[in-house]
């Protein structure tokens, strides 16, 4: 009988060890440092069609039209500036990293770098690295 009630015990504390250990590890693995699901640069990586970016956006009086070579042009209309008159630039998108490359009289480039926020049939959002936000809604 006594070999029953150790055998008993035994097993009875060895399923409380299992369960209080399966509850620290269950536990602890749900607050492990994963860099895959905790940096940002994860959620960046988000894939936007160019297609949709080509036509005229607009945003108060400032335009810009993307067109399908990678030329672009930007212009505001409240400096009497049309669409003729405006710089051309060139253009790039890959996944949600969209630069302006603005050339130089004297060949020389300056690329501008910004982060697509939103970009559907009729909204364009980006930001630049110091946090400005550019929103557009699309005109054609």
């Amino acid at each position: 009988m006594r070999k029953k009630i150790i055998v008993a015990v035994s097993i009875f504390f060895g399923v409380i060890a299992l369960a209080v250990g399966g509850y620290w590890y269950y536990n602890y693995q749900l607050h492990i440092y994963d860099p895959e699901m905790l940096e940002p640069e994860v959620f960046d990586d988000v894939e936007y069609d160019e297609d949709l970016l080509i036509g005229l956006w607009q945003s108060g009086s400032v335009f810009y039209r993307f067109d399908y070579d990678g030329v672009a042009r930007t212009w505001d209309s409240a400096d009497d500036i049309f669409e003729e008159e405006a710089p051309v630039f060139e253009w790039q998108l890959d996944h949600s990293q969209f630069t302006h490359i603005h050339k130089m009289e004297l060949n020389g480039a300056i690329p501008k770098n910004y982060r697509i926020t939103q970009l559907d049939f009729q909204t364009l959002m980006f930001e630049d690295d110091f946090g400005n936000v550019f929103s557009f809604l699309k005109v054609e």
